[in-house]
């Protein structure tokens, strides 16, 4: 019987011969692989040292952009940085057709959103438009002077498991432009250039934040010395407008018993101006409310709208912004002013780092005027005092009823900055009040008795001072339902106290500061004193 088998040995030669030759390709394509290894470590290397040897920020973003451009088949070339916070991404490198590109700032949109909470690469390499369109939900544009791609490849900068940006590779003619080796070299490269940006980043932080200590150090050694108010506001903003680009620098503080705010420091365009006292708007009232910066970089006159409802309003003799910052000035949880520096000219004119500097020097400043406050009133209460002190002796030696009206009028009247001083005893049987005291403009008046209005009986009732800062003859009228008539022969008031003098429960009557040419004549000082000497 013959046999069909296979002659052993030629099988084995067959075999072995197939084997070589495997062996041989995978030996070529280990030897390809390893050249093509050796050749991105090489530029890799290259890249690396020569990031290295570069602090500057925008000088990583153009070295490694234009190290892109050279290695890989891409008409666009970018690299972003992302702001999570903002939800905004900034354009730092952005090359298309051998042309550079400066985009404005703009939201992230789907796609980016993606990329920051994934961590991971994205690669879309065919039938783009209607990939993104299933992403984001709307049909993509392109950034504005360029054009739509046919394959992208956003690679993440992250840093510290956050992403911080992306680099971009986009090719408009082609899809499955980009290779895995390609995908594999400018992972690389932009991990590389994450770190090289975090190292640069807090070597110009640290740089930085020395400078700003010894600006931050220069001026609280000026503040210590300076117990003066006025000579805090002047101190700081001389050294504010020397730091920041501002043509605007201004300082003001609130007063909330009469809801205005009233400026400490006006400049603009190297000119000083000054300013009387405004009602509080609600920019400064979402100050108040928030206890938190307000910076604003963009479109100012709309971000104005927005909060205020209305259209934004100018300084008289001054410019509408196009950049401001607003940073509180604040004592415990209360705001007791703010800071402002504003940029007519130009949008984003103020930095993360200005705003950083502002705040610690708005800081310091709040604490120094705190410390100059309790100084002043320290030195205050001491006048007030040694005042009390000489009237009260001047009661002791006095047991004539007129002579202390006349003892305390008199004083009464040296102290205060009031044309009108009144001291006035109530009959409460005959409902009239005698008035014992009344200085108008230096002259002495006598009046008759009268039957006491509506604001004495407020007095009488309340037990407590009253103040009309503002308009106060028509406050008066208000009150009494009726036009108010001033003593024969004196003038109405555009700021008036009242303060009672009290015997247990029982009201005798009161004493009355007026001003008739000032609104907000008398403060909470001249309340306190007032109504110790009342109490003398």
């Amino acid at each position: 019987m013959k046999s069909n088998k296979p002659k052993s040995g030629a099988n084995s030669k067959t075999d072995i011969a197939s084997k070589e030759k495997d062996s041989l390709l995978a030996s070529k394509d280990t030897l390809l692989l390893l050249e093509q290894r050796n050749a991105e470590l090489s530029l890799i290397n290259s890249v690396q040292e020569a990031i290295m040897a570069e602090m500057d920020l925008q000088g990583i973003y153009d070295l490694v952009g234009n190290k892109i451009r050279e290695l890989f088949n891409a008409q666009v070339v970018g690299i972003y940085t992302i702001d999570t916070e903002k939800s905004m991404e900034y354009f730092n490198y952005l090359f298309e057709d051998g042309k550079r590109i400066f985009p404005k700032p703009r939201d992230l949109d789907k796609i980016r959103l993606l990329l920051v909470e994934n961590k991971k690469l994205i690669l879309i390499d065919e039938n783009l438009l209607q990939k993104v369109a299933e992403i984001t939900g709307v049909t993509p544009k392109a950034v504005p002077g360029t054009k739509m791609p046919k394959s992208i490849l956003f690679v993440p900068m992250t840093v510290r498991g956050e992403v911080r940006g992306y680099v971009s590779l986009q090719n408009l003619d082609s899809e499955h432009a980009f290779n895995k080796s390609e995908i594999r070299l400018l992972s690389t490269l932009t991990n590389s250039m994450s770190v090289a940006l975090e190292n640069a980043r807090l070597f110009n932080e640290t740089e930085q934040r020395n400078a700003e200590l010894a600006v931050i150090n220069s001026v609280q050694q000026g503040l210590v010395a300076q117990m003066d108010m006025q000579g805090i506001y002047d101190l700081v903003g001389d050294r504010i407008r020397t730091l920041f680009n501002a043509q605007v620098v201004a300082m003001a503080t609130f007063n909330y018993e009469n809801n205005t705010e009233e400026f400490h420091y006006i400049f603009e365009d190297g000119k000083r101006f000054s300013m009387d006292s405004r009602p509080i708007d609600k920019i400064r009232q979402r100050i108040i409310n928030t206890n938190e910066l307000l910076c604003i970089n963009e479109n100012a006159d709309e971000v104005w709208t927005q909060i205020t409802g209305e259209a934004p309003t100018v300084i008289p003799g001054t410019q509408l912004t196009k950049s401001a910052l607003y940073v509180p000035m604040s004592v415990g949880n209360e705001v007791r002013g703010y800071v402002s520096l504003q940029n007519l000219d130009r949008e984003n004119a103020f930095s993360d780092s200005d705003i950083r500097l502002l705040s610690t020097l708005a800081n310091s400043m709040s604490v120094a005027l705190e410390n100059a406050r309790l100084f002043s009133e320290t030195e205050q209460r001491n006048a007030e005092l040694a005042v009390i002190n000489s009237v009260q002796q001047g009661l002791v030696a006095e047991m004539d009823m007129q002579g202390i009206y006349d003892l305390v009028g008199d004083k009464i009247r040296d102290l205060f900055d009031a044309q009108t001083t009144g001291i006035v005893t109530f009959d409460h049987t005959k409902k009239t009040e005698n008035f014992m005291y009344l200085f108008e403009d230096g002259g002495r008046y006598f009046p008759s008795p009268r039957v006491y209005d509506k604001v004495r009986e407020k007095v009488i009732s309340e037990r407590k001072a009253i103040l009309l800062g503002e308009n106060a003859a028509e406050a008066i009228s208000k009150i009494n339902g009726k036009p108010h008539k001033p003593v024969p022969g004196t003038k109405a008031a555009k700021s008036a106290v009242f303060v009672p003098m009290l015997v247990g429960e029982t009201v005798l009557g009161y004493i009355t500061l007026q001003n008739s040419d000032k609104n907000n004549a008398f403060n909470n000082g001249d309340m306190r004193l007032l109504g110790t000497l009342v109490n003398s």
